[in-house]
């Protein structure tokens, strides 16, 4: 019912809307007389008596938007097609009116993305394609400039002297990313860089202080004049203070910069092998007996702190070693760089004699192994076992406690490190009754540090049975204590004992049930959260060792709370404890190398009565199985993602291994993906161990088989995983990596050009066409699969021309038996049979006409097309080959066909008609009636 309340309400709006009406007419006489002030003053008329929120609004603001473009008043032309806009979105005089101002405004990023969408509303608008047209010129220019190097300095200098810091911050990080690239190194240098990039370092917020020294250290990176400018400028005092702070990503980018520097001034990056006689002696060039002073006063500093002192033993290990021979090995001994290193290698933290962390002593181990190996020599060996026996001596000269601990925990170190020079050190007279009385006391310092001399020895037992024979009884008695950090480690030792005889079932030393029995023990340790980190570290070191047995396998994981207790573990990022649990993942997946005999040396072993390895029961497949898919459920795979960032080369190494294993079951590699197992695999196929990559890339191939590459690798993935496929493709690898390579290839290059482009940048063609004349049937197959998808490549085809034998080799491969081959090599053909020297090519191989008959009455649709398809392109290509084509039974063939009006054939009849109708322009047959 309306009232007259209602009615007086309707009556004005009418009013309005009349009155308003009355305005946009004026205004659009005004207009038409190219008065367009006039036209203005109406149209805004028109907006004032017209109410809020109706639509017809929007015509006058657009109106006005068209008036204000006559006036040259842009910004107000904008803002009016806007407000049309915000009334009526699909307007698309509106949103012209828009692009017009804004294209005139400069602002034309946002021009170009209006215009894109006009032209989607108004596909065959000539106008606004010119104006894209314009548009997208003037962008590509715009983002040309932006993204020149020049440019890109100078606006990040600006910036990083900018009030926000937010924007100080990201400047920093661009540098970095700049300071990679050479032209950009060099523009940082040329501007200035070193010295305008010193203000960040004196600051104290420390994301900017990092970035400042990660430029520093890119500018060094394989440049001796940028390297020395750094040096002078940010001496080394100042640097050994970054070196000394207590924040490990700052000790550690400082000593990155010295890093980089000592391998550009040495000249590492030319990657020239140095002289014969240089390889030979000791290594006194000047530069580097300064910069070797300089890192063995940070050694043993005591102001540089635990973290510096790790960054500092990883210079060493990464520049002191040379594979041309031990001069640096020899200059860095002779100067006190050994005895230093064990000092630091024998710290007790207790003790705090000097700062350290509980990756010290790992650190120092490798050092140690580093150097030794690059004693080649008798004479080298003999001194550097001198050097230690040397230091082992006179700290036990002493007589106190605490150098004895120091030089047990020096022995320990070298244990991990070069064993026999630990070993030898520990046959010494008297070493042993010290670490028996250690063991034997009641200060658990002394215990804990005898015990991991112990456990150090017992991993390799077959060449340490001195301290066996003592050290068995001491984990047992060390086992009774009351201390939990002196009971692990008892266990730790008694597991490496107890895993002595690997995967063995027959080897092993300890009554049945008893390798369980640790087991459990270990576990506890490990699963309670309450205990402290450092003896869960250990429990998983004692079940890297104990999990090489079946029944241990079993045990472990059908105990979930163990299970999630390593996954916790993987997710400390503690660098002491990745090994440890990835050797557990390892040995629970069978990831490790089996050797298997010949069965005619079982028989002769068998013969002689020698022992034979025996593997356990419940490492069969069946068993195995079912681990792997309690290890998935369980949530393995994020343990191995953050495994795969480990620092150590072995523990990635160990990483593959497990993901080629777990990568075995097709229906689990989506779970993999999803779980950012694809994502975690490309670093692990392009960096670490040999091994490590093989088994990385194959596990990545395995996932491009079952699963759409675009899904598992997203984006630039999909670029990134071809150099890893490609090197499956060597003569060395097995054909299982091989033909799975292909496969993964084959997906690849169906994708896009980019990646086709990228195969062939990586030198895949020919590797990939030297598998297309392999014996085994499988592996032939899929190199031609990957060929018919490489060939829609334009840059691949051409290689099809000339003189070679390709095409002939295509042609024959259509006339063999395996189905799957006929269809890759028919496909093939097909892509590149528009080139007449092709098509001129097929003629000329003698079974031809054999061959092409086959494929066009297959059974299998897809080869009768391709099959018609290739006879089509040779009628077309010119009027000798038609004519040699219609002369056969091929000409009946094509006529069946294309009466043939089956749905199914609709591409064989089109293709067939094609060809009969080029060969009727070519008048070789008449037109049918």
């Amino acid at each position: 019912m309306v009232t007259m309340g209602d009615s007086n309400e309707s009556g004005k709006t009418s009013e309005k809307l009349q009155e308003a009406q009355k305005w946009k007419e004026e205004g659009n006489s005004n207009y038409k007389l190219e008065k367009f002030e006039e036209a203005v003053t109406a149209y805004s008329k028109a907006l004032s008596a017209c109410p809020s929120g109706h639509s017809d609004r929007a015509i006058y603001y657009k109106n006005r938007s068209a008036c204000y473009l006559k006036l040259l008043k842009f910004d107000k032309a904008a803002q009016d097609a806007a407000a049309a806009l915000d009334i009526t979105p699909n307007d698309t005089k509106a949103l012209f009116r828009k692009c017009q101002a804004l294209e005139q405004l400069g602002q034309s990023e946002e021009a170009f993305k209006e215009a894109m969408r006009l032209n989607k509303l108004e596909p065959s608008n000539t106008a606004v394609q010119a104006m894209l047209r314009r548009l997208n010129a003037v962008v590509s220019d715009k983002v040309k400039k932006l993204s020149t190097t020049d440019s890109k300095v100078s606006q990040m200098f600006a910036a990083l002297s900018d009030g926000d810091m937010e924007r100080r911050k990201q400047a920093a990080n661009n540098l970095i990313v700049l300071a990679r690239e050479t032209a950009g190194a060099e523009r940082i240098f040329s501007e200035g860089g070193v010295a305008k990039v010193q203000p960040l370092l004196q600051g104290e917020d420390q994301e900017l202080v990092l970035g400042g020294l990660r430029v520093l250290s890119c500018l060094c990176q394989g440049h001796k004049t940028r390297a020395n400018a750094v040096l002078k400028d940010f001496t080394l005092p100042t640097l050994a203070k970054f070196i000394s702070s207590p924040t490990e990503e700052v000790a550690n980018a400082a000593a990155n910069i010295l890093l980089t520097a000592i391998q550009a001034m040495m000249g590492e990056d030319t990657k020239q092998p140095r002289k014969a006689e240089e390889a030979l002696v000791p290594d006194l060039t000047t530069e580097f007996k300064s910069l070797l002073m300089f890192l063995l006063g940070l050694l043993t500093d005591k102001n540089v702190s635990g973290y510096g002192r790790d960054a500092t033993i990883d210079i060493i290990i990464k520049f002191v070693p040379k594979e041309t021979g031990a001069g640096r090995a020899l200059t860095f001994m002779t100067n006190g760089g050994l005895i230093k290193l064990l000092t630091v290698a024998g710290q007790v933290p207790e003790l705090k004699r000097l700062p350290i962390t509980v990756n010290t002593h790992m650190h120092s181990a490798v050092a140690l192994s580093k150097l030794y190996d690059e004693m080649h020599s008798d004479k080298n060996r003999q001194y550097f076992d001198e050097l230690c026996n040397k230091f082992i001596t006179e700290k036990f000269n002493v007589n106190t406690m605490e150098s004895n601990m120091e030089a047990i925990t020096a022995i320990a170190a070298l244990l991990q490190g070069p064993f026999d020079v630990g070993n030898k050190l520990i046959g010494r007279e008297g070493v042993i009754d010290v670490m028996v009385a250690m063991a034997g006391s009641y200060d658990v310092l002394h215990q804990k540090v005898a015990l991991e001399a112990i456990v150090q020895a017992a991993s390799k037992k077959d060449r340490c049975t001195s301290i066996l024979q003592a050290g068995i009884g001491i984990m047992k008695d060390c086992y009774q204590s009351s201390n939990d950090n002196i009971r692990v480690r008892a266990l730790v030792g008694m597991c490496k004992l107890g895993a002595a005889g690997g995967t063995d079932a027959s080897a092993q030393l300890f009554a049945d049930g008893a390798t369980v029995k640790l087991a459990k023990e270990v576990k506890r340790f490990l699963v309670n959260p309450e205990e402290d980190h450092d003896l869960r570290k250990w429990a998983a070191e004692g079940l890297s060792f104990l999990s090489l047995d079946g029944d241990v396998k079993e045990d472990i994981i059908n105990d979930p709370k163990a299970l999630k207790a390593l996954i916790e573990l993987a997710k400390s990022g503690d660098k002491t404890v990745l090994y440890s649990v990835a050797s557990v993942f390892v040995n629970l997946s069978n990831s490790y190398d089996e050797e298997k005999p010949e069965p005619e040396m079982v028989k002769l072993a068998q013969y002689a009565k020698q022992h034979i390895p025996e593997p356990h029961p419940k490492d069969s497949k069946e068993y195995l199985q079912e681990r792997i898919k309690k290890l998935l459920k369980e949530g393995v795979v994020t343990a191995l993602v953050f495994l795969a960032k480990a620092d150590s080369e072995n523990c990635r190494e160990q990483v593959a291994r497990v993901f080629l294993t777990i990568t075995e079951g097709k229906d689990d590699r989506g779970l993999i993906v999803q779980q950012g197992g694809a994502k975690a695999l490309i670093p692990l196929a392009n960096n670490g161990t040999m091994e490590g990559k093989i088994r990385a890339a194959q596990a990545l191939a395995r996932i491009g088989i079952t699963m759409n590459p675009e899904i598992a690798f997203p984006g630039q993935r999909c670029l990134e995983i071809v150099r890893p496929l490609v090197s499956l493709l060597h003569p060395d690898r097995t054909g299982l990596q091989n033909f799975e390579a292909l496969m993964a290839l084959t997906n690849l290059a169906g994708i896009s050009e980019s990646l086709r482009n990228r195969i062939l940048k990586e030198k895949g063609f020919s590797q990939i066409e030297n598998y297309m004349f392999e014996d085994h049937d499988m592996i032939k197959r899929a190199a031609t699969e990957c060929m018919c998808n490489l060939v829609v490549s334009e840059e691949v085809a051409q290689k099809f021309l000339g003189d070679n034998d390709r095409v002939k080799l295509l042609v024959l491969y259509c006339g063999e038996e395996d189905e799957a081959l006929v269809k890759a090599a028919a496909g093939a053909l097909a892509c590149i049979a528009h080139q007449k020297e092709v098509c001129d090519k097929i003629l000329k191989v003698k079974a031809w006409l054999e061959i092409m008959p086959g494929l066009c009455v297959s059974e299998n649709l897809d080869i009768r097309t391709r099959g018609v398809h290739i006879v089509m392109s040779i009628i077309e290509s010119s009027k000798e080959n038609a004519t040699v084509v219609v002369e056969t039974n091929l000409l009946e063939i094509l006529m069946a066909f294309s009466k043939d009006q089956t749905p199914a054939m609709d591409g064989v009849r089109s293709r067939a008609e094609q060809a009969l109708k080029r060969a009727t322009e070519w008048e070789l047959i008449k037109p049918a009636k």
